[in-house]
């Protein structure tokens, strides 16, 4: 029988075990080896028999930190940055770097505070301190140790607190760049460029035009140190032609419309990262249900990278 837990005198809602929160955040955390490491952590806060509790507890928070900011910050990505420069005395990327590019890729302050009306350095501290209040706990000396269960559980809370911060605030805060980027990106624009760019479908016929591109979706994908990568998905309506023009005209060749679903990648530069004119484009248009046979499954509408002609 699990034991009740008593509520917040303030709030009247039952309080949640610290356990329980750091496995609440698994869908945060960015990768498998991260999700282990909080479920680790919430399986030492129960083992109120080892003296160690706190401290092995602090080490398994400590590595999930550090495996968090060295996967989505590398100092290779970080150091790409426009707005980054070396501090005095390093040779690499600060932890504040670090968790400034976790939050915003290479976007600079200026944009974000000019066109998005965000601050994000007040954030910024509030994860530094976030980080740092795990280091006490971390090297254990036997005049360090807390044996006292009440602080242990203090200090816990106060650790799984700063865990929830951080996950919370990386996506809060990439919430609140990625719907305003999305909301003024011009969808004409948008349109125009796939219809400039979605290449060639010569293996399907002598020749082809776009008629139209119809733009159904478009998506942030990531915010990285040089570029802000985004997807346009949709259907783009083309004539196919066999034969010449002249072929055409004396009725020897043969025209057809058809259409097709894409899925576009295109990267803007992360000074103007609403400025499609300066954006780089990897396009595909699915052409797998044009080989399929009459038995065949159409699997037109999953996607499959496999089924796409890259141009």
């Amino acid at each position: 029988m699990s034991t009740a837990i008593p509520p917040d005198p303030n709030s009247g809602v039952p309080v949640r075990p610290p356990e329980d929160i750091l496995r609440g955040l698994k869908h945060l955390a960015p990768d498998g080896f991260s999700r282990n490491l909080l479920d680790s952590a919430a399986g030492i806060i129960g083992d109120q028999s080892n003296f160690l509790r706190l401290n092995y507890f602090s080490v398994a928070v400590r590595v999930f930190f550090e495996h968090v900011m060295g996967t989505l910050s590398p100092d290779a990505e970080v150091s790409l940055c426009p707005w980054f420069q070396l501090e005095h005395g390093q040779d690499k990327p600060t932890r504040a770097q670090r968790i400034k590019y976790w939050l915003q890729g290479g976007l600079g302050d200026g944009f974000l505070v000019d066109d998005l009306d965000l601050d994000p350095e007040a954030l910024r501290k509030r994860l530094m301190q976030a980080f740092n209040r795990l280091s006490k706990h971390v090297h254990v000396r036997e005049n360090t140790v807390v044996l006292d269960p009440a602080i242990q559980d203090s200090e816990i809370s106060q650790a799984v607190a700063a865990v929830e911060e951080l996950l919370l605030a990386y996506h809060d805060c990439r919430n609140s760049l990625i719907e305003p980027l999305m909301e003024t990106l011009d969808e004409e624009a948008v349109d125009t460029l796939m219809s400039e760019t979605i290449g060639e479908i010569d293996e399907l016929a002598s020749h082809h035009s776009i008629e139209e591109v119809y733009t159904e979706d478009t998506q942030v994908l990531s915010i990285g140190a040089r570029y802000v990568r985004y997807q346009a998905s949709g259907t783009v309506s083309v004539v196919l032609q066999y034969g010449s023009n002249s072929d055409v005209r004396r009725g020897d060749g043969a025209e057809m419309s058809t259409s097709f679903p894409f899925a576009v990648e295109f990267e803007v530069p992360v000074e103007e990262p609403r400025d499609l004119r300066n954006a780089l484009i990897v396009s595909g248009v699915d052409t797998g249900s044009w080989f399929d046979g009459p038995d065949d499954e159409d699997h037109s509408d999953e996607g499959d990278p496999a089924d796409l002609a890259h141009f």
